[in-house]
C-alpha cells in the first residue's frame, strides 16, 4: 500500500464535512434572501402614505354633512353617525341646494388641487373669485336652494367662510409643491377607482382680486 492510499480521508468523514458545508450555504442563503427582501420592501414607494396625502374624500364629506345641517351624534348602539335635526330650520340647503353647491366645491377640493404647485397670493386669488361667485349664485338663487327662511339666510355669511376656508386647507397643501414634492417619489398615484391620473403642474395667472361676503 503506498503513502497515498495511507492518508486517504474516511469516506464517512468525508460525508460529514460535505453535509457540513451544505448547512453553511444554506444558512448563507436564507440571510440573502432575508436581506433582499429587507431591501425590496424599503425601496418601494409607500403608496398608501401617498394615497393619504392626495385624499380630499373626506373633507368633500364633511361640506355635505355641513350643507344639510346634520352633526356628529350616537346610535342606540353608541357607534358615532351623522343624524339629521329634527328643526327645518336647522337645515340650511334643501337636496338641489346640497347637490349645487357639491358641484361647485367638488371642483377645487380635488387631486389635481392637491398635487398642483401654488403661491400663495395666487391662492388668495382663487379664494378672492370664488368668494365672489358663491355669494352671487346663493343670493341670486335662495329659495330655490332651500333658503326659505329668516334664519337659514343669516347663516349665509357663515356657510360662504366655511366652504372658502376648507377649501383654502386644500389649497395649502399644494403650496410651494409641497404634496408633489412628497409624493414625486412614487410618480404612479390612482384614484378610489384605480385610474391613473397625472401630476399637474400650476402656472399662475397674475390677477388682484378682493373679496368680502357682506
Amino acid at each position: 500500500m503506498n503513502e497515498e492510499q495511507e492518508e486517504q480521508e474516511n469516506p464517512e468523514d468525508l460525508i460529514e464535512e460535505l453535509i457540513k458545508q451544505n448547512k453553511e450555504l444554506q444558512g448563507q442563503n436564507v440571510g440573502l434572501k432575508a436581506d433582499l427582501s429587507s431591501f425590496s420592501a424599503s425601496s418601494k414607494p409607500d403608496r398608501n402614505n401617498a394615497q393619504y396625502q392626495i385624499d380630499t374624500d373626506s373633507l368633500l364629506e364633511r361640506l355635505e354633512h355641513f350643507y344639510k345641517g346634520e352633526y356628529l351624534g350616537y346610535d342606540n348602539e353608541g357607534n358615532q353617525i351623522w343624524k339629521k335635526p329634527k328643526d327645518k330650520d336647522q337645515i340650511p340647503f334643501n337636496d338641489f341646494g346640497v347637490s349645487s353647491l357639491m358641484e361647485i366645491v367638488s371642483k377645487y377640493i380635488d387631486k389635481n388641487t392637491v398635487l398642483s404647485y401654488y403661491k400663495e397670493e395666487r391662492i388668495y386669488e382663487i379664494l378672492a373669485d370664488l368668494g365672489e361667485e358663491l355669494t352671487l349664485f346663493i343670493l341670486c338663487n335662495y329659495e330655490r336652494l332651500g333658503m326659505d327662511t329668516y334664519f337659514k339666510k343669516t347663516k349665509f355669511r357663515t356657510i360662504v367662510v366655511t366652504t372658502l376656508h376648507l377649501i383654502e386647507s386644500t389649497y395649502r397643501r399644494s403650496l410651494g409643491g409641497k404634496t408633489l414634492e412628497e409624493v414625486n417619489q412614487s410618480r404612479i398615484v390612482t384614484d378610489n377607482y384605480g385610474n391613473k391620473i397625472q401630476i399637474p403642474t400650476e402656472f399662475p395667472q397674475k390677477r388682484h382680486t378682493k373679496w368680502t361676503p357682506w
